[in-house]
């Protein structure tokens, strides 16, 4: 059953169409519903609108090779980030895991120092292993730091894939290292473990 308004906007769009066939103009754009106060002597143009939508593409990251962030072991690949604050690994010559090394973010939760079992201390690397989620830690040695001090930038926007972890940059939100569905994001003020 179609309705009075749906009825009476369809007699004013034919009224509209034999107005414009009868005038001999050519129309573009899109028809509009005549307004019923409007006399026929009264002619009116508006320019068509258009809405953009802003899509967001998110583009993968392109893989680097490897073989140029070796270190001097078998197993073992370090990277700095493109800011300089952390220098970072993947190791799968031992149990497998990927961290990094530097000032972590003020809101990373303490962790148990070396010293006696109740006293925490800063963390200074954030760690995943091949299973389990990331994690904050203390260490006394430089496990995610080039010995040789020869790693290099990890570009941001690209990957450097080494067995079950991936590690990217990004310079809004940092260093993120993660194996299937485990890891972790970290910068200077932020962080997420997962």
């Amino acid at each position: 059953m179609i309705s009075r308004g749906t009825t009476a906007s369809f007699i004013a769009l034919a009224a509209a169409l034999v107005t414009v066939t009868a005038c001999g103009d050519t129309v573009s754009g899109e028809a509009t519903a005549a307004d019923p106060t409007a006399t026929a002597a009264q002619t009116t143009s508006a320019a068509p609108t258009t809405t953009t939508t802003a899509a967001t593409t998110t583009k993968a990251p392109v893989q680097v090779d490897p073989a140029e962030y070796a270190g001097s072991q078998p197993g073992v690949y370090y990277f700095l980030s493109e800011s300089g604050k952390f220098e970072c690994a993947i190791l799968t010559h031992t149990d497998p895991v990927a961290g990094c090394q530097g000032t972590m973010p003020s809101s990373a939760p303490r962790v148990p120092g070396s010293g006696a079992a109740d006293v925490t201390v800063p963390a200074n690397v954030v760690i995943v292993e091949s299973s389990g989620e990331g994690q904050f830690s203390n260490i006394g040695d430089i496990a995610f730091m080039d010995p040789n001090r020869t790693a290099q930038v990890l570009p941001y926007g690209e990957a450097l894939k080494i067995s079950v972890f991936t590690c990217t940059i990004d310079e809004s939100t940092g260093v993120t290292c993660e194996s299937d569905a485990h890891g972790f994001t970290v910068s200077a003020d932020d962080y997420e473990l997962w």
